[in-house]
């Protein structure tokens, strides 16, 4: 162990000495804020109509008459969504609301056995993010007149409450970046060149780091800047881009792949195909721009499965078989080709960094031009469950442990006093 400690750091030294001779000049950051890049067409509030949304956002579901359109009765569907029903958790929700397909299926893991039914989607014609496929003629004209942005995502999802309303402000990026303030994860960002002048310079790289240190906050819950960070050594969560600067704005040439820290933090590693970023460095020391490329949509609803099905359903006001089938329709892009499937959808990540100094994964040197520690990284984790203080989440049910599903299709369905006088009933015939 003492032989591969000593190697593992002679390595790190190395390759911190080798970029020190290279750099003419760094800049390096933490990721204090980013989220999906939702164009915000409304005055205020998440709701009300605007530019992007002529409808507003997706409206309140009612649920008893959801499950009815499902197969059940009326009062087995107001059973279902009584608090005193003992299948259902006043934290995890019911777990019954999961089989609603035609036969009963589990819609978060058979979504398709249920039609759609479908909520808001953009309307607008403005969007962030980048012109992906090289098609002027395709996609949202930019704030700033850019013809061309490809941000699907944005297409199917801006109209969602959650995500909707003004950068930092919406419900779905306020709960992830607190998780990031929170301690559980960092990002680093890594900037050199080798012109005289960092504003203007044709041979830049920037670097893309995770980092287990935990920001350091204000009373007001705001990133203090220029703390230091070490890098984490990841096979998956690094990048290194080409790029260059104009006018102090980053701007990186097409990547094929960057996996980085997803803004939620939920689903291993935000995946980016054609990958490409344009970051301004600002006059304060701070670092503001997008992220962008292609992202598998796939995984995406997944994660949303598997943050319990029935709790992201009555908190989003979405039901989880639209938000599939609004990701499959809107997919843009097949890693295949053209004619392959649609795997893949664009996306841009809304990115704001503070000042930080970037260490090497051992703190003896501050990394001065980006490389790679892939190869003294470990094996990469494999995706843990979703635990929580009563079960485990299981293709969006909750089960408690060493117990099956608290629901099941044919579960609970009557209240006690009603099944039992209808089994009595029953018997009497």
């Amino acid at each position: 162990m003492k032989l591969l400690a000593a190697f593992t750091s002679a390595v790190i030294m190395a390759l911190a000495v080798s970029s020190a001779a290279q750099a003419a000049w760094t800049r390096s950051y933490v990721i204090n804020w980013y989220e999906p890049a939702m164009y915000y067409g409304g005055k205020e509030g998440a709701l009300e109509p605007g530019t992007d949304c002529p409808k507003g956002a997706n409206p309140e579901i009612d649920w008893v008459q959801v499950l009815i359109d499902a197969g059940y009765t009326p009062e087995q569907a107001k059973w279902l969504r009584e608090p005193s029903n003992p299948t259902r958790d006043p934290i995890h929700g019911q777990n019954q609301m999961a089989f609603r397909g035609r036969n009963r299926e589990n819609v978060y893991i058979h979504p398709t056995s249920t039609p759609e039914v479908g909520f808001p989607t953009v309307e607008g014609k403005i969007g962030e993010g980048f012109d992906l496929d090289g098609n002027p003629a395709t996609g949202f004209v930019s704030p700033t007149g850019q013809p061309g942005i490809d941000n699907n995502y944005y297409r199917a999802f801006g109209c969602w409450k959650n995500y909707r309303g003004p950068p930092k402000l919406s419900s779905s990026a306020v709960g992830a970046n607190d998780s990031m303030k929170g301690g559980s994860w960092a990002v680093l960002l890594v900037v050199a060149g080798q012109g005289k002048d960092p504003m203007n310079d044709k041979a830049v790289t920037l670097g893309i780091y995770a980092s287990q240190d935990k920001l350091v906050t204000d009373g007001s819950g705001e990133v203090n800047p220029d703390y230091t960070f070490r890098i984490q050594p990841e096979q998956r969560m690094e990048a290194i881009l080409k790029a260059r600067t104009v006018n102090g704005k980053i701007i990186t040439e097409v990547t094929p792949e960057v996996i980085m820290h997803e803004a939620g933090g939920s689903y291993g590693g935000l995946q980016l195909l054609k990958a490409r970023a344009e970051l301004q460095m600002k006059d304060n020391g701070e670092l503001e721009g997008f992220i962008g490329g292609y992202i598998p949509w796939q995984p995406i609803y997944d994660g949303f499965v598997r943050a319990r099905g029935p709790i992201v359903e009555i908190l989003g006001w979405v039901r989880l078989p639209d938000v599939y089938y609004a990701l499959r329709r809107h997919a843009d892009y097949s890693p295949t080709g053209p004619d392959g499937p649609k795997t893949h959808i664009s996306y841009a990540l809304r990115v704001f960094a503070k000042p930080a100094y970037v260490m090497t994964p051992d703190a003896t040197q501050r990394l001065m031009t980006p490389v790679s520690y892939k190869s003294i990284a470990p094996a990469p984790r494999p995706i843990p469950p979703v635990r929580f203080s009563k079960g485990v989440v299981t293709e969006g049910l909750v089960i408690p442990p060493g117990e099956r599903p608290e629901s099941l299709p044919e579960h609970m369905l009557l209240p006690p006093t009603r099944a039992a006088a209808t089994t009595s009933a029953a018997g009497t015939q």
